[in-house]
């Protein structure tokens, strides 16, 4: 019986493919872990679904199967012909891009193919094409296995964007996951920027043994169920995180410090300022909830 490891090297050798680690290629042999991905997404027939680094497209596949329509965006060329194949078999809801995510506009092409599926499900309307009509926000979910080294930016990209998803599922390094889940004691920037549009979880820990080729470190699969409506009120989400970073700039400082020396706050403001607040002078930024966070840039912002 061939392996799933057995297979990812067939398909490889068949399309004259290898792991590119430049764009971090490692390609999960556990399809398990995908069709868990898929379980706690939710995914069904009512959704758009948006994947990111298709690649071989063993994730690609099982989502055509659940979801209404699934935009799949490739930053690699060399696995058009893989899509092409993917395409074949998935003519009504399935379509993919080569472009860079960072820079692809996902949500006019989400909200075109809503726009033309409103009108008639086989038609396509190109993003650029100028008889748009506008309409509101379309939902979708996030469906992943992204490349590790622009975990973040990832995050970001979908967490500030003007039509956010309603989850987001990602396979993603495990030491990124901890952090995005991490509680106050060990909160940084990452998990401050997540948990302030969502609850994210680990599902599950994969091991670097489940890829090809095997990274250095173990995986795991996050699960970012997003806010319908912001818990928290933020007035300048520029001005917030321009705070938090200048904190965290001084992780291991107390915060009177880093409120003086990175803002450039007179010491007697920040002094104050906490003392109003009852946060402690010598607290660390990790030890700070994102509710304290939210007050404090409040109280400062008009000084900085």
């Amino acid at each position: 019986m061939t392996s799933e490891k057995e297979k990812i090297i067939q398909l490889l050798k068949k399309y004259n493919l290898s792991p590119n680690f430049t764009y971090g290629q490692n390609f999960l042999t556990d399809e398990s872990v995908l069709e868990e991905m898929v379980e706690v997404a939710g995914v069904n027939k009512k959704d758009t679904v948006l994947e990111i680094g298709p690649g071989i497209g063993n994730l690609t596949r099982m989502l055509c199967e659940k979801a209404g329509y699934v935009l799949s965006v490739e930053k690699d060329p060399k696995f058009f012909p893989i899509l092409r194949s993917v395409k074949k078999d998935y003519k009504e809801n399935f379509r993919f891009e080569v472009a860079d995510i960072l820079e692809f506009n996902f949500s006019k092409e989400i909200q075109t193919r809503s726009q033309s599926t409103d009108k008639n499900p086989n038609l396509h309307i190109s993003a650029n094409s100028e008889s748009i009509r506008k309409v509101g926000p379309v939902n979708y979910k996030v469906v992943a296995n992204i490349p590790y080294y622009i975990t973040g930016k990832i995050l970001q990209l979908f967490l500030t964007a003007p039509n956010r998803p309603d989850s987001i599922t990602v396979l993603t390094q495990k030491e990124v996951a901890e952090n995005v889940v991490a509680e106050v004691g060990d909160l940084g920037v990452l998990g401050i920027s997540v948990q302030l549009f969502g609850k994210p979880r680990v599902v599950k820990i994969v091991s670097k043994k489940s890829f090809f080729p095997s990274p250095k470190v173990d995986s795991a699969v996050l699960h970012i169920e997003l806010f319908k409506k912001p818990i928290y009120k933020i007035a300048d989400q520029r001005k917030f995180f321009k705070v938090v970073k200048a904190c965290f700039a001084g992780k291991r400082k107390q915060l009177h410090n880093t409120l003086v020396n990175n803002l450039r706050l007179e010491k007697s403001e920040a002094l104050k300022i906490l003392e109003e607040l009852k946060i402690s002078p010598s607290v660390r930024p990790q030890e700070l909830s994102i509710e304290s966070w939210v007050k404090l840039v409040d109280k400062i912002s008009v000084l900085i």
